[in-house]
């Protein structure tokens, strides 16, 4: 009965004070809904409260609400309140626990990889095997242009299980389908760190440059890459407005289209070409292949899945990582290609491997929500015609 008493008051002290603290990741791995992260900020304040050096608690203090800030987007009212938020924990701290790990890590990821790495590298240099230091000593090795600095991080991040395997596996095929000496346009956290991860740690592709969206921004980096690339210098004059900001970036991708080398886009990233490049744009498989003429880009589709990709991992994981939800939704970026591989089999007769695709496209739609749209175009081609509501 004491024991059955107690737990009734651990329940009630529960419901009063909110949540119990947890680990909150970067929105990258794992992204979970306002409330939680609402109460994750108050619980990581409460333990701050007991200990302002407890730097665990700092940090999920201030990723809590970093997310809260992300997911606010649409309300500036409200994101104003939890950019405040942030920049209070940056300055708090700073004055509860100066000189520490967290005082100077938090200060960079707050100020992003475009200002000074000071405080990255202090923070590097008190704990340099700490895993949050990981995933930015890469970033800032790449665009430092430092190569033995950019493997052993890329080697350490890969070890740390950052990304998982579904993610990784993804990056693997992507690679596998480009044309030599390729570029690929990738947007995010996850397609960007799976590629270079792969090309580093498995000695993959490493002929193709992978280039990100937000980092290709970065003048000094840029300019240097275009020199490493063999291209001519972009001179750019600073955007002041949005329309000029659009013209500003279509100039960088433009150049890198017209250039010698073969360039794709990375499926994660296609809508921040298809308004001003589409028409030249072709589906690949998980990228798309920029092309001033058209060519037959299905048979291309058809060669990545039955010779380059590996796809055992689509049917089965036998492993677990917080972030597999997240190598679930890029494995929805298959499906535009499935889907005409799939019709090609139907039409030229090919049973048994439509039926296999068939199998991968149903898994991966119910992963993304995509269960409805599927079936009517599997009922399609079955029929001949739409699938009855």
């Amino acid at each position: 009965m004491k024991k059955i008493l107690f737990s009734i008051v651990l329940l009630g002290s529960f419901l009063v004070y909110g949540q119990k603290p947890e680990t909150v990741y970067s929105i990258a791995k794992e992204m979970r809904e306002k409330p939680w992260y609402e109460g994750q900020i108050k619980a990581w304040k409460a333990e701050i409260d007991k200990n302002k050096k407890n730097g665990i608690a700092w940090t999920n203090y201030y990723m809590a609400a970093r997310a809260m800030r992300h997911l606010s987007y649409d309300n500036p009212e409200v994101r104003q309140k939890y950019d405040d938020l942030c920049h209070a924990i940056i300055a708090d701290v700073k004055k509860a626990y100066p000189a520490s790990f967290e005082s100077y890590y938090l200060a960079y990821i707050e100020q992003g990889v475009t200002g000074p790495a000071d405080n990255l590298l202090k923070a590097a240099e008190i704990n340099p095997n700490d895993e949050r230091l990981f995933g930015e000593m890469v970033i800032h090795y790449l665009l430092t242009f430092n190569k033995s600095g950019f493997e052993k991080y890329c080697n350490e991040l890969f070890k740390s299980n950052e990304l998982s395997s579904g993610i990784l596996n993804w990056g693997y095929n992507v690679l596998s389908e480009l044309d030599e000496n390729a570029i690929l346009f990738t947007a995010g956290d996850n397609d960007t760190y799976a590629g270079w991860l792969i090309q580093t740690v498995k000695n993959f592709r490493k002929d193709v440059t992978v280039v990100n969206t937000s980092l290709i921004l970065i003048d000094d980096y840029r300019n240097r890459l275009f020199q490493e690339l063999g291209y001519d210098k972009l001179d750019l004059k600073t955007p002041e407005t949005e329309e000029e900001y659009t013209a500003y970036v279509n100039r960088i991708f433009a150049h890198f289209f017209k250039g010698k080398r073969p360039v794709y886009v990375s499926a994660t990233t296609i809508h921040s070409f298809e308004k001003d490049f589409g028409d030249k744009l072709f589906l690949t498989g998980l990228a798309y292949k920029y092309s001033e003429t058209d060519f037959d880009n299905l048979s291309i589709i058809r060669r990545n899945y039955e010779k380059r990709y590996l796809l055992d991992y689509l049917e089965q994981i036998f492993s677990y990582n917080i972030g597999d939800l997240k190598g679930e939704e890029l494995n929805g970026m298959y499906l535009p290609s499935m889907i005409k591989l799939y019709q090609q089999y139907a039409e030229s007769e090919e049973t048994a491997k439509k039926q296999h695709l068939e199998s991968l496209l149903l898994k991966i739609a119910q992963q993304n929500g995509q269960q409805d749209e599927i079936n009517q175009l599997l009922t399609k081609n079955k029929t001949g015609k739409p699938a009855q509501n």
